[in-house]
C-alpha cells in the first residue's frame, strides 16, 4: 500500500491582525476553522501522516483554550500519527510552558518534534525515519537541517525530513535570520523527502517527480503577499520511493490587490457591480482607483464607492487619483466670469494644455478649502 502524507505548515493561530480592525475577529477565527477543516480533509484522503512543518501557533504566548482547541482538532486525526515541528513562531524552549499543555492535551497519536534525532515510525509496512528540525528560538542564522546528513541511513527505509526557516532564492531572508538553508544543503542530507515551513507561498508551484523538497504556504491566506487560496501538499509515497505530489486546496479567504482605471459612469457602475458577487465578502481588498472624470461620472463615484466597501471583508481605498476633469463649462459653473481663477484656468487649451489646466485648478481648490 502507498504512502500517504499530508504537509501543512504556517497555520500561524492566535495571529490577531490588528491592522485590519473591520476583518480582524473574521480571520483569527477561520485559521482554527481551517486547520479543523485541513483535518477533515486529509481524513477523507485517508492519509496515514499529517504533519505540521512549523509555526502552529503565533507565538509562544498562548492562553489555555486556544491551545486546546487547536488540539481538539488535531487529535481528531483517523490516520496513523500526527507530527508537530515547533517553528521560529512557537519554537520550544526546556520550559516551554506552550508544549508541556500541548503534550498535556495530546493523543498517543500526536507527537511534538522536539528532539533532533531520527525518529523510527514502525507502524508501516516500510520502515520511515523522519528527521526532525525544531527551532529552539524566533531568530538564528544558522540552520537547525546539519546533523541530518551525518546520520547513516538504511537504503530500504523512508527518510523523511522536516524543517522550518527560509530556503536560499525561495524566501525572502535578506538579513539571514530565519534558520537559513540552501537547495543545496537540503538535497545532499540523504533523506529522500524534505517536508518545509517557514514562507507562506507554495514552492514548487509547478510540480516535478524529481522535486524532494516541498513548501506548502499557509493553509490560509494571511496577507497581501499571499496570493493563493490557502495550500497544503498530499504527497503518495510508493514502495519505490516514488514520489507523487498534488496540491490540496484549504483556506477561506483571499488577500487580492487591484488597480482600475476609470473614464466614464458606465466605468463607475461596472467597477461597482464587478464587487456584487457573494465571494467578495470572503476578501479583503487593497484597491487603487484612478482617472478623470466629468461631472456626472465623478459625482456617481463619489455616491457609489461605499458599496464596494460593503461588499467586501475589509477594503482599503487608495482613490486620491480619481479627479474632477476640469472642462469649460465646469470653469464657467464654479467661477465668476473675469475672475482671476476663471482668466487663468480659461487660458488653456482643454485638448493641447489638459494636464496644466488640472493641475492648475486642483492648485485653485486647494487654496480656496
Amino acid at each position: 500500500m502507498p504512502l500517504k502524507i499530508l504537509a501543512t505548515a504556517d497555520f500561524h493561530l492566535g495571529r490577531t491582525f490588528r491592522n485590519l480592525p473591520e476583518a480582524q475577529d473574521t480571520l483569527s477565527e477561520a485559521r482554527y476553522e481551517t486547520l479543523q477543516k485541513t483535518i477533515d480533509k486529509s481524513n477523507k484522503l485517508e492519509t496515514d501522516i499529517f504533519v505540521i512543518a512549523g509555526d502552529l501557533f503565533d507565538r509562544t504566548s498562548m492562553n489555555v483554550g486556544d491551545i486546546q482547541k487547536a488540539v481538539r482538532a488535531i487529535n481528531q486525526f483517523a490516520g496513523e500519527v500526527v507530527l508537530v515541528l515547533p517553528g521560529n513562531h512557537d519554537y520550544i524552549t526546556a520550559d516551554s510552558q506552550l508544549w508541556d499543555r500541548f503534550k498535556k492535551e495530546a493523543e498517543e497519536h500526536v507527537l511534538v518534534l522536539d528532539k533532533k534525532e531520527p525518529l523510527e515510525l514502525s507502524v508501516f509496512e516500510q520502515e520511515v525515519v523522519i528527521y526532525p528540525t525544531p527551532c529552539h528560538a524566533k531568530h538564528s542564522a544558522e540552520h537547525a537541517i546539519g546533523w541530518v546528513d551525518e546520520v547513516e541511513k538504511d537504503r530500504d527505509a523512508l527518510h523523511i525530513g522536516i524543517a522550518h526557516g527560509s530556503i536560499e532564492g525561495v524566501s525572502p531572508d535578506f538579513d539571514q535570520r530565519y534558520f537559513p538553508m540552501t537547495i543545496n544543503e537540503l538535497e545532499r542530507s540523504g533523506v529522500d523527502l524534505w517536508l518545509m515551513g517557514h514562507t507562506h507561498i507554495t514552492w514548487p508551484e509547478k510540480l516535478d517527480k524529481r522535486d524532494i523538497i516541498f513548501n506548502p504556504g499557509t493553509p490560509e491566506p494571511d496577507g497581501f503577499s499571499c496570493n493563493h487560496e490557502g495550500r497544503a501538499f498530499l504527497h503518495t509515497i510508493g514502495e519505490d520511493k516514488e514520489i507523487t505530489t498534488e496540491i490540496v486546496s484549504t483556506g477561506t479567504y483571499r488577500f487580492i490587490q487591484m488597480a482600475e482605471q476609470i473614464s466614464s459612469t458606465k466605468d463607475v457602475q461596472n467597477l461597482v457591480e464587478q464587487f456584487s458577487r457573494d465571494s467578495w465578502q470572503q476578501t479583503v481588498v487593497e484597491l487603487e482607483v484612478y482617472g478623470k472624470l466629468e461631472e456626472e461620472a465623478f459625482e456617481a463615484w463619489q455616491e457609489n464607492r461605499s458599496q464596494i466597501r460593503d461588499s467586501v471583508l475589509e477594503l482599503r481605498l487608495d482613490d486620491a487619483e480619481v479627479h474632477r476633469k476640469v472642462t469649460s463649462d465646469q470653469i464657467q459653473k464654479e467661477f465668476s466670469e473675469g475672475s482671476f481663477p476663471e482668466q487663468l484656468l480659461s487660458s488653456f487649451s482643454e485638448d493641447e494644455e489638459e494636464e496644466k489646466l488640472q493641475m492648475a485648478y486642483e492648485l485653485i481648490k486647494e487654496v480656496q478649502q
